[in-house]
């Protein structure tokens, strides 16, 4: 008996330790797969009004439970290097309030984000083969288009309780931040 009472809060622990990470993994997970999915949606809509509704839809689409979408700190739509890692512009967004978006067709898309930055206006992006070189700064090609999402996940878990108790009565919180980008898809 006294021995199962010494073993029994270390197991414990170790059980929500590992709950703790398979929910954190696999929001990791799943903001990567949203990003991946919403910057091949970016990459078909090139130009087309709307774009960026279209893109923050996809998000809204494919984040699900167990992740909390009101957890989703940012959404960033950028202008990027072939390679994805440098950044030329971007619009931000942050999730809260709504933002209603025309598609080419006339119809409204509503999503619950509200724009904090537009530095990647829709109307500056080159979806054509041959480059866009009116635009600033010129383009010899094809825009690559990136979908950066950044996620604070707070602790399910009593570990989390645990963990405010060593580090200063502070929650436990992870952030994770993923990007994709893809070539944009040329339209002539």
């Amino acid at each position: 008996m006294l021995e199962f009472a010494i073993i029994l809060p270390i197991l414990m622990l170790m059980i929500m330790s590992v709950i703790e990470f398979a929910l954190a993994f696999n929001s990791s997970l799943g903001i990567n797969r949203a990003s991946q999915d919403a910057a091949l949606v970016g990459a078909e809509a090139g130009s087309l009004p709307g774009a960026d509704c279209m893109i923050l839809t996809k998000i809204e689409q494919e984040i699900n439970p167990p992740i909390d979408k009101n957890e989703i700190q940012g959404v960033n739509i950028q202008r990027t290097n072939p390679s994805g890692t440098t950044v030329f512009g971007q619009n931000s967004y942050v999730r809260g309030g709504t933002m209603t978006c025309n598609l080419a067709d006339g119809t409204p898309i509503t999503v619950p984000y509200t724009s904090t930055g537009t530095g990647y206006p829709v109307n500056q992006r080159c979806s054509i083969q041959s480059g866009c070189p009116t635009m600033t700064p010129a383009r010899t090609t094809v825009d690559t288009i990136g979908v950066q999402i950044n996620l604070r996940y707070r602790l399910r878990t009593p570990l989390s309780a645990l963990m405010g108790m060593f580090n200063g009565g502070t929650s436990g919180t992870m952030d994770f931040t993923q990007r994709n980008a893809f070539r944009m898809e040329p339209q002539q």
